[in-house]
This record gives C-alpha cells, sequence and structure tokens, in this order.
C-alpha cells in the first residue's frame, strides 16, 4: 500500500511536471542528471528534446561561468533551498548566446530515509520584463544624465510639493548651497530665501496648466554660501511628463547672467539688450548611435548649426561641415579622442563656433556630453548644446576694455602729472606714483582717506567749491591752488577736476589731474619783478635823464633803488668836505625822515664808509656788526644809541665820468642777507647814470648860466644891431632912388642884399634861442599808428601770457602825426599798467578809431578801477594810488611822461574808471597824411 502512494505520488509530480507553463526540471545524483523535464524548460534551453538521462553541466556548458553549477551543488549537499529573480543567464541557443533573465528555484528532494537525492529546478522567464525595465532605466538615466551634465543650471522638481529630486552642479552653485542640504527636500523649504520672489505662483502655474514660462535677467534675492546675494538669471519652467503625459513635476533650467549683467551696469556700455526667444535658455540636444551610424539632432540643434531641412542629419554634412574652418580640425580631434576611448572617462566639454548652412550667421556654441562605453567601444555619444554668443561677445568686450583699463592704467602710472580719483564725499579711490612722489604718501597710506590730508587748512573751502561744481556735472579747469605734502611742504598746483560718470548716467566721483606749478611761477615771479625793475629803471632812466634839476635827480635815484632792493631806508650821501676833508652833507632819504638822521650829525670817513666814500668799489655785507671794520671809530665804535636798525648793508659809490666820487647810495635793512648780487648789479647800473645826470645837471646849470649869457647877449645884439641895420637899410633905399648911375645902383644893390642876408641872421638865432627853451624835442612824421599798436601788443603779450590782449581798429592803415617812437612808449606804458594793477583779470581790450578829424586810442582793462576822487591827480608826477594796489611796485612816473607827450603832440589823455569794474585810458593825437 505505502509503495502505491509513492508511485502515485511520483506520477502526480510527474503531471504536474509535464503539465506546468513554467519551466521545471529534475536533476538527480551528484552529477546532477536531468530525469525529468517539461517542455517548457526543454524550449528555453533550446538543446533539442532529447535531454533526459544527460547531466546538467554537459547539456548546458555554457553556464560554467554562471555559479549555477556551484549552486545546485549546495543545495544537493545542503538541503536548503536557494532561489533567485532578475538573474541574468546566458544560453547558447542554435549556436548563438543569448541573454534571458529568470526568476528561478533550486529545491531539494529527499527520498523515504530523508536523505536528498535530487533537485527540482522551477523558473519562470522574466526576459522581456527585465529587457523593458532595462529601457526605461537607460532613458530614464539618459534624462538624468542630461541634467547633471548640462552647461548650464538644471533641476528637477517632483510633485505639488516641488521636491528637489535632481540638480545639477550648476544649480547647486547659483543656489549656494551644499548638495546634501537640499536634495529629496520641497525647493521653498531648501531654499527659503528664495520664497516671495514670484517664483512660487510661477512654478505652480507651469505645475497646473502644463505650458512653459521663461524669463531673462531675473534678479532673485538668495542666501549664497552663507551671504545675502542678488543671482541674475535666464531661466525656463517646464512640465515633467511621464510617458502617458500625466504632469509629474518641474523642469527648470537657468542661466546665471549676474556678471554679464552687473558688468553692463557698472560700464554703462551700449551693449545690445541680449536677444533671447522663449527656448534660449532651453538645450539643444543630439544623439549619436555608434554601432548604426545614425545622429539624431532636436529643433535647437539644428538652429544652432542653422540647418533649414527636416532630413535626417549626418556628421560629415551637418556637424563637421557646420563647424567654423578655424574650430574644425580642433572638435573633430576631440571627438575622435573620446570615441576611440584615448579620454579616461569618456566627457565631452568644449565651445565652438557654427556657421548656418541657411543664414550663415556665427555661433558661439558651448557642447557638453559624454560617451558611453561597452567592453572599451564606445557605442553612444549623447549630450547638450548652448547658444552662447552673447556670453562670448560679452567676455571679448570686457577683454578689450580690460586691455584699455591696462593701458590707461599704464598710462596714470607713467604720467609725471598727478592723478588722483576720489568719491564725492572727498575719499580717495586711486593714487598714482606721480602723486607718491610729489606728497610723500603711498598709494596705501592715501587710499581711503580723505582729501583734505593733501589741503591746507586755510584752503578747505576750496574743496567744498570743487565739490559742487562736480556734482553738477562741471569740470574744473586749471584752477591754481596750494596744497600740502606729508612734511607740511606747500606745492603750487595747477589742477584739473573732472566729474566721474557711473553707470546710472549719475556723478559718482571726480577724478583729478594736478600739475606742479611752483618752477613755472617762480619763473613767472622773477619774470615779473624783472619786468618791474626793468619798467621802474627805464622809467628813472628817462626821468632823471631828462631832469636837469640836482636834488630832484638825487631824490628819484635814492626813491627807486631803496624799492628796487627791498630795503628798509636807503640814502644818499652827497660828497662835500670840509677843511678837514671829512664831514659829509646828508643830500635825500627815502623810507626814513630825516630827523631820524639829523640828530647824529654828518656821517664821517669811517672804515665802513671810507670805501665808498673813496670811490674803491661796492660794499655789500648780509650782517654788518660782525664786519671787521664795523665799530673801528670812536666815539660811537658802531652804530650810535638811537639809529636805526642796520643788520644787512649795501654801499654803492657814484662816480662821475672825470672819476671824481660825487657820493654814495646806501641802504640798510634790519634783517640778515636781504641784499643779493643782483641788487648790486642793479643799483651799480643806476648809480652809474645818476652820476651821469648829475654830470648833465651840474653842466646844466653851468650852460644855463651861458645861455643866460647868449640870450642877454642875443638880445642885447639884435636890439644893438636891428636899429644900425635898420638905418642902413634906409639910407640905402634913399641912395638908391637919388642916383642913376647904373654902376653905382649895382653897388648899392649888393650892399642892400648883404643887410637883408645879416637881418635873416639875426632872426635865425632869436628862433634857435627859444626853441633851446623848450624840454622835449620830437621828429614829427606821418606814421601808422596800427602798426605801431599792433607791435606794442605784441611786445607785452609776450610777456604777460596770462593776459588776452585784444585789439580793434575801425580802419588799417591809421595815418596819425608825430614821434612814433614817443607814441609807442606811451601805448606799452598803458598796456603795462593794465596788465599789472589788473592781476586777477585776464584780459586787456585795445580800440583804435581813426576819423577824418582826429584819432582816439583807449586802452580798458577789468581790475579794481580808480576812486573817482583820484581821477584828477593821476597824470601827476611820482603820484601812485596806493590803497588799490599796495604792493604792486611802481614811481608814478609813466602816465606823467605819457601826459608830457601826448600834450607836446598837441593831443588829449584821460582817465576813464568806475571801482570794481575796470579803468579806461584814452588819447588823442592829430591826423597824419593821408
Amino acid at each position: 500500500m505505502e509503495h502505491e502512494n509513492q508511485t502515485r505520488n511520483e506520477q502526480q509530480i510527474i503531471a504536474l511536471i509535464e503539465s506546468a507553463p513554467f519551466p521545471i526540471a529534475v536533476y538527480e545524483g551528484h552529477e546532477m542528471r536531468i530525469t525529468r523535464a517539461n517542455q517548457a524548460v526543454i524550449d528555453v534551453w533550446g538543446k533539442g528534446n532529447d535531454v533526459i538521462g544527460k547531466i546538467y553541466a554537459e547539456l548546458l556548458p555554457e553556464l560554467k561561468d554562471s555559479g549555477i553549477y556551484q549552486k545546485l551543488e549546495e543545495v544537493y549537499s545542503t538541503g536548503v533551498p536557494y532561489h533567485t529573480r532578475n538573474s541574468r543567464v546566458n544560453l547558447l541557443i542554435k549556436g548563438e548566446l543569448k541573454e534571458f533573465y529568470f526568476n528561478y528555484s533550486f529545491t531539494p528532494l529527499y527520498d523515504q530515509s530523508g536523505k536528498v537525492y535530487g533537485v527540482m529546478n522551477t523558473a519562470a522567464d522574466v526576459t522581456d520584463l527585465n529587457l523593458a525595465k532595462q529601457h526605461a532605466e537607460f532613458g530614464e538615466q539618459n534624462f538624468r544624465n542630461m541634467i547633471l551634465q548640462a552647461p548650464v543650471a538644471m533641476c528637477l522638481l517632483r510633485g505639488p510639493a516641488f521636491i528637489i529630486e535632481i540638480a545639477n552642479e550648476a544649480m547647486l552653485d547659483i543656489w549656494g548651497k551644499p548638495r546634501a542640504t537640499v536634495m529629496n527636500r520641497p525647493v521653498f523649504e531648501a531654499l527659503p530665501d528664495a520664497k516671495e520672489q514670484g517664483l512660487e505662483q510661477v512654478m505652480e502655474e507651469v505645475y497646473r496648466s502644463g505650458e512653459p514660462f521663461s524669463a531673462n535677467e531675473t534678479p532673485v534675492q538668495l542666501l549664497r554660501h552663507g551671504k545675502q546675494d542678488t543671482v541674475y538669471q535666464n531661466f525656463v519652467y517646464q512640465a515633467y511628463r511621464d510617458p502617458f503625459g500625466a504632469i509629474l513635476g518641474v523642469l527648470a533650467i537657468s542661466v546665471n547672467v549676474t556678471e554679464q549683467v552687473k558688468s553692463r551696469l557698472e560700464l554703462q556700455k551700449a551693449y545690445e539688450q541680449i536677444q533671447l526667444s522663449k527656448t534660449a535658455a532651453q538645450l539643444g540636444t543630439f544623439d549619436m548611435d555608434l554601432e548604426k551610424g545614425i545622429m539624431e539632432w532636436d529643433w535647437r540643434c539644428r538652429e544652432l548649426f542653422g540647418v533649414p531641412h527636416q532630413n535626417a542629419v549626418t556628421y560629415e554634412n551637418d556637424f563637421v561641415k557646420g563647424l567654423h574652418p578655424d574650430d574644425r580640425e580642433r572638435i573633430t580631434s576631440i571627438i575622435e579622442a573620446l570615441l576611440s576611448g584615448s579620454s579616461p572617462n569618456g566627457e565631452y566639454d568644449v565651445e565652438y563656433r557654427t556657421i548656418g548652412q541657411a543664414d550663415h550667421r556665427l555661433r558661439w556654441v558651448r557642447a557638453k556630453g559624454k560617451v558611453y562605453y561597452e567592453n572599451k567601444k564606445a557605442k553612444r555619444f549623447i549630450g547638450s548644446v548652448l547658444d552662447v554668443t552673447s556670453e562670448k561677445q560679452n567676455e571679448l568686450r570686457l577683454a578689450d576694455l580690460a586691455e584699455k583699463q591696462a593701458r590707461l592704467a599704464a598710462v596714470v602710472n607713467s604720467s609725471d602729472d598727478i592723478i588722483i580719483s576720489k568719491t564725492l564725499e572727498g575719499i580717495i579711490t586711486s593714487w598714482n606714483p606721480a602723486a607718491e612722489r610729489a606728497f610723500g604718501y603711498t598709494d596705501a597710506e592715501a587710499i581711503g582717506c580723505h582729501i583734505s590730508i593733501i589741503i591746507p587748512p586755510e584752503r578747505i573751502q576750496e574743496e567744498d567749491y570743487i565739490i559742487s561744481q562736480i556734482r553738477s556735472g562741471n569740470n574744473v579747469d586749471h584752477f591754481e591752488t596750494i596744497r600740502q605734502d606729508k612734511n607740511g611742504k606747500q606745492l603750487h598746483l595747477s589742477i584739473t577736476v573732472s566729474p566721474i560718470i557711473g553707470p546710472k548716467g549719475n556723478v559718482t566721483g571726480a577724478s583729478k589731474i594736478a600739475r606742479d606749478i611752483s618752477e613755472q611761477l617762480q619763473v613767472q615771479d622773477t619774470a615779473r619783478k624783472y619786468t618791474e625793475r626793468l619798467e621802474i629803471m627805464n622809467m628813472l632812466m628817462g626821468s632823471i635823464s631828462e631832469e636837469l634839476e640836482l636834488n630832484k635827480i638825487l631824490q628819484k635815484v635814492t626813491d627807486a633803488t631803496t624799492e628796487l632792493t627791498g630795503a628798509a631806508f636807503g640814502a644818499f650821501f652827497y660828497n662835500k668836505t670840509d677843511e678837514q676833508g671829512e664831514s659829509y652833507m646828508l643830500f635825500t632819504l627815502s623810507g626814513a625822515p630825516r630827523a631820524a638822521f639829523e640828530k647824529f650829525g654828518m656821517p664821517r670817513n669811517t672804515a665802513v664808509f671810507h670805501p665808498t666814500f673813496s670811490g674803491e668799489g661796492v660794499v655789500r655785507v648780509d650782517d654788518i656788526t660782525k664786519d671787521e671794520r664795523y665799530g673801528k671809530n670812536a666815539p660811537h665804535h658802531g652804530m650810535p644809541k638811537g639809529h636805526l636798525p642796520v643788520v644787512s648793508y649795501l654801499a654803492v659809490p657814484v662816480v662821475s665820468r672825470n672819476g671824481n666820487v660825487i657820493g654814495g647810495l646806501f641802504f640798510g635793512h634790519p634783517e640778515p642777507a636781504k641784499f643779493t648780487q643782483e641788487h648790486e648789479t642793479v643799483v651799480s647800473s643806476i648809480s652809474a647814470q645818476a652820476a651821469i645826470s648829475l654830470d648833465n645837471a651840474k653842466l646844466f646849470e653851468e650852460v644855463k648860466a651861458l645861455n643866460d649869457k647868449k640870450d642877454e647877449f642875443i638880445g642885447l645884439a639884435s636890439h644893438e644891431l636891428k636899429t644900425p641895420l635898420a638905418s642902413i637899410s634906409g639910407y640905402l633905399q634913399i641912395l638908391n632912388r637919388l642916383t642913376f648911375d647904373a654902376k653905382q645902383q649895382t653897388f648899392l644893390a649888393k650892399a642892400s642884399n648883404q643887410v637883408q642876408r645879416l637881418t635873416a641872421l639875426v632872426n635865425d638865432l632869436l628862433d634857435i634861442s627859444k626853441i633851446e627853451a623848450g624840454k622835449l624835442q620830437l621828429s614829427i612824421k606821418s606814421f601808422d599808428l596800427e602798426a605801431v599798436i599792433r607791435e606794442s601788443i605784441e611786445l607785452i603779450q609776450h610777456s604777460a601770457p596770462k593776459h588776452s590782449i585784444s585789439f580793434h581798429s575801425n580802419t588799417k592803415p591809421c595815418m596819425a602825426s608825430g614821434d612814433a617812437q614817443r607814441i609807442e612808449q606811451v601805448i606799452i606804458n598803458l598796456l603795462t599798467n593794465a596788465v599789472k594793477y589788473a592781476p586777477l583779470a585776464d584780459q586787456v581790450k585795445v580800440n583804435l578809431d581813426c576819423s577824418p578829424e582826429r584819432i582816439t586810442v583807449s586802452v580798458r582793462d577789468f581790475g579794481p578801477g580808480i576812486p573817482h576822487d583820484k581821477l584828477k591827480n593821476i597824470f601827476t608826477r611820482f603820484y601812485r594810488i596806493d590803497e588799490s594796489s599796495p604792493n604792486i611796485s611802481g614811481l608814478g612816473i609813466g602816465l606823467y611822461l605819457s601826459h608830457e607827450i601826448i600834450t607836446r603832440h598837441k593831443g588829449d589823455i584821460w582817465a576813464e574808471s568806475e571801482p570794481g569794474l575796470g579803468s579806461t585810458f584814452l588819447f588823442t593825437l592829430p591826423v597824419g597824411d593821408r
């Protein structure tokens, strides 16, 4: 009975095996001999129906390295069943090794004694299911790889909560947060700083409607790397769908354009607005099946290569030929290296240019992708492309700008001029090497400090004026001022300040260029002093050469030389000896009252005075109290008590043409070293001319005495000669009427002629006496006054470049009657005064009105003007208006001389002035021959 039950069970098992729709087989013994196998397993093995009785390993040798033999042995030996799912099994079917996937089990079979005698193999063929799954996973992986490898920021947000499922490094960089802190979290929970900026509503609308949304240069406030930051993005939100079209989430694509936007704003360049369509931020994709030689491009990729047709694209015709010729060899070499397997990871990340097939448009493209290998052989090449033309153009512009800035920086750094920039608050922002050399501050010391570090306190208000001009957008040109260096030394500068315009067109600061004009001002000051001295000397020489009164000559010389040397006082001691040969008479003083010297008596021939009064030469001492000749004579042994203090000392002898010492010019100053070699030379020159004038004055006195006698003689002679000459003439006329003899009449006519000649000679002598009584000799001729004025302006303009001298004439030429040289002297004097007495003005106007009746010349300045009560004395000899020009030197003789010259030309000269509005000097002259 028991045997029957066993047989029945075996039959049931056999029936089960035979009828089962899934593969079942039984292997017995250690050798695993096949004792049962249904048709399903026989079909799977593909070895034909003759399998019963064969050894498993001999039937399926292709499974040797699969580990299945070992698992069967383990089940048989241990009695522990083995189960596996989705296991790959490669079976040799009709000579071809094919890949299958099974869910299978190895179950031990026991005999009546409980001993394992075999193994039952059950299986389910899940090959189709696994291949489908692999294909789906491969597509999903490609999608994920595309996101992760994309050259722009991308992320996939799942579900209505927008869970961050995938995010590439570019997107994490925009967010500024580590991957671990954001992945698998709702996006606005991971990025709370992105809330309330309109992004939630946009994302929800895309998820709800499925319609994509794009925006360009959108500012988003983010907390990046722990710091608040504004990120400008070009982004696209589009719905992510399953194969059936259901929306699963949102795909976000973003391009970080922060640098480009900020650069454009900062540089205020008229960059063309980046033109992107709604798909400009979308990626173009490519897929190359290297085994089949098929290449697929999406519409965007076709657009970037300018492919107009919708036919299949090829590597050679569309890709290679679409590359810019200069990039073609480089890019194809990179791709060939990738496909050959020489690249370690198959990564592809390049930039190149394309030339559109249809439009021939040049585009910059960034491509990123990956080559997939199988058995070290390239199987597939996929990736994405992005139009980066705008970014590349910006890079080129920035590179060009950087080069220009580098050149500008080189110019600034090598410039000898001081170049500084500052904010409107006066904070220094740049400082070139010339500024460091001039002021002593390094750029590290100066930058960040207020500009007042180089402004003297008394000039700080100038900065307020300059900044007010700059704020208004105005330049400040050639502003002459004084600044100070690190040690307090003052520098005379000419500065030009220009506004710095920011990206928004507003004034953000000031750029200052300064030039040290200390030497220039010193030269100008020296030239001015020389001009003033030359003017004084010229006027003085002219004055004393025309002056014949001894006392006036000496006073003029004393006043002029005291002013020229800057002495506190000056004196002329006229050389006159007493019986002992020691007493000298004090003749003239300047800078001190006569009473200051009279109480000390006349100076004596002491050791200090002796070289001067004896004519030995000039004595110039920086400190007379330390001179070895000082204090050698009694009774004072130096300066008497109460004497004006003298430290600096200058004495110049005045020697006549015959070598006699006329006297000496003496100058003193209470401070040491006030007199220079230049002073010595100037005074020596004047003293020589003064000596000539003094000699002339003496001669004049002698000539005057002789002339008086001559006039007396001529007057007497004319009186005495005229009476007898009249009588003789009368008698000769009577005799001529009484005599009829021809010969006698001839003698009488000759005698009458001689008497007439003698009468004319007497009249000529009287006329010469009258002419010699005049003080000014003039050579009156007809000359072109317009040309003389132009020559005079040219002369003065050359020595006064700060003033612009304009000239207007209503005719050319303008013929006047007079002494051209003397008239030129008048014009030069008026122009010189116009420049000198209006130092703060910058223009002088000269006008010539030439009419048939008379000629009028005017010279107008824009100086302080002359008070009305002073005008009446303006042409008086030695008259000066000290309150309007206390710091301007002059003797007051120029206008006096001009008045004398014009008056003797039978012209008029006068002045018109309004205080604060300047002065106009006018004169008239007779009209010359036309």
